[in-house]
């Protein structure tokens, strides 16, 4: 169903789309499957679910998506973050591999961290190991959820980032996330660029 993204408030994570029949439906942060934030009078793409707004794209007819050289480091490292949740959509090349070297910079700083508190004790030390475990984990989730995505976007299924699990499977599964974005809409949403 389109419609019309009335408002959106960034505190509450909550906005209200109008359709073409003058129907209001209310969304929320988690039901956004788009990289943009929602923005007033942008025209999208949505399931309706009662009175809700599910699975709420940006019209790509409308030509209201940013090319992938807009996205900035940050852009795509806060997208990723904001999506973590989100194993249905496409994400875009560029989001992936910035979100790839910030997960290599974050394994590199935490591998510093772990190193120098192999000769230490005490329980703040335990304490401190424990929050590094959790924040690669969250990492971890982070990086499955974009590569599932990014795999979407190429027209692929998320299961072959099972290839990961292989160590000859990796490295197809690299070249594959090189690839350009698949330029129609699939099962998973609307391209991503």
């Amino acid at each position: 169903m389109k419609g019309t993204v009335l408002g959106f408030d960034n505190l509450t994570g909550e906005g209200v789309i109008l359709n073409d029949q003058d129907v209001r439906y209310s969304f929320s942060k988690i039901n956004w499957r788009d990289t943009l934030a929602p923005e007033k009078g942008q025209r999208v793409d949505f399931e309706p679910w009662g009175t809700m707004a599910n699975n709420v794209f940006l019209d790509v007819r409308a030509g209201q998506f940013a090319p992938a050289a807009d996205m900035s480091f940050k852009e795509a490292i806060q997208a990723c973050f904001r999506r973590i949740t989100d194993f249905q959509g496409r994400s875009r090349r560029k989001e992936y591999w910035y979100f790839r070297i910030f997960g290599i910079i974050c394994s590199g700083l935490f591998s510093l961290i772990s190193g120098d508190l192999r000769h230490s004790s005490g329980i703040s030390v335990g304490l401190l190991e424990i929050v590094i475990s959790l924040a690669w984990l969250y990492l971890f989730v982070v990086d499955l959820s974009v590569s599932v995505r990014r795999l979407h976007d190429i027209n692929r299924s998320g299961w072959w980032t099972l290839l990961y699990l292989t160590v000859i499977g990796t490295i197809p599964l690299l070249i594959m996330m090189c690839f350009d974005t698949n330029p129609r809409i699939n099962k998973w949403g609307y391209p991503a660029k």
